[in-house]
C-alpha cells in the first residue's frame, strides 16, 4: 500500500471540508450523512471516517478552520481600528469580504440557520463558535474606547451599550444577506448605512 504524503492527506481532508460545507448549506447538519460527504467528491465513507470520527468532529475542524483564515487574514493588517473612521473602514471592508467569499456565505448561513444544537454539538463547538461571534463585539468595543480615550467622543457616553447596538446590527445584516438567495440585499451598502446612523448618534452625545 502506497503511503499517503502529508500534502495529498491534507489536500484529501480540505476535499472533505468542502463537501461537509456544501451538503451542510444544502440539506442542513442532521440530514447529511457521511455517505452524502464521500459521494459528493468520489470517495468511500471509509475514507471520510478516516479523517473525522463523527460529524461533530467535521464540524468542529471546519470551525477552526474558518478561524484560521481570519486571523491569517487579519495578521495582514497593521492594526485594529482604534478611532471612529477607522472602525468604518474596517467593516466596509468585512462587508467586502463576506461579498466575495461565496464560501464564507456558506458558513455562516448553516453555522446559524442549519445546526441543530444538540447538548452534545453545543458542548464540543460552543468555545470555537464563541470566539468567532464575540470578535467583532470585541472589536467594536475596544475602538470605542480609544476613541473615547482620544476624544473623539464624549466620556459620559456608554460605549459597552453603543458597542452592542453595532454589534447586533451587524449580526442581524449579516444573516439577512446570507440568508438572501439572490443577493438583492447589498450587505456593505445596507449596514455601512445603519453604522452610519449609529457613530453620527454617538458623535453627537454631549461632549
Amino acid at each position: 500500500m502506497v503511503r499517503k504524503t502529508k500534502e495529498e492527506t491534507e489536500d484529501t481532508k480540505t476535499q472533505i471540508l468542502q463537501s461537509a460545507l456544501d451538503c451542510f448549506y444544502e440539506k442542513g447538519f442532521s440530514k447529511t450523512s457521511f455517505g452524502d460527504i464521500s459521494a459528493r467528491i468520489g470517495m468511500t465513507k471509509g475514507a471520510v471516517y478516516w479523517h473525522f470520527k463523527d460529524k461533530t468532529d467535521l464540524l468542529v475542524d471546519l470551525i477552526k478552520r474558518h478561524l484560521q483564515e481570519k486571523c491569517k487574514r487579519l495578521g495582514e493588517k497593521q492594526h485594529l481600528p482604534e478611532t471612529l473612521a477607522e472602525l468604518r473602514e474596517f467593516f466596509l471592508k468585512e462587508a467586502q469580504y463576506v461579498e466575495s467569499n461565496p464560501n464564507l456565505q456558506k458558513f455562516i448561513f448553516f453555522a446559524t440557520m442549519q445546526v441543530e444544537w444538540s447538548d452534545e454539538i453545543f458542548n464540543r463547538v460552543i468555545a470555537k463558535l464563541g470566539e468567532i461571534r464575540n470578535f467583532h463585539m470585541t472589536t467594536i468595543l475596544n475602538a470605542l474606547t480609544s476613541a473615547q480615550k482620544n476624544g473623539e467622543i464624549s466620556t459620559s457616553a456608554d460605549v459597552r451599550e453603543f458597542a452592542w447596538m453595532i454589534a447586533n446590527s451587524w449580526r442581524g445584516a449579516l444573516d439577512t444577506y446570507v440568508a438572501d438567495c439572490n443577493k438583492e440585499f447589498s450587505l456593505s451598502k445596507n449596514f455601512i448605512c445603519v453604522l452610519d446612523i449609529i457613530l453620527d448618534w454617538l458623535k453627537r452625545e454631549e461632549k
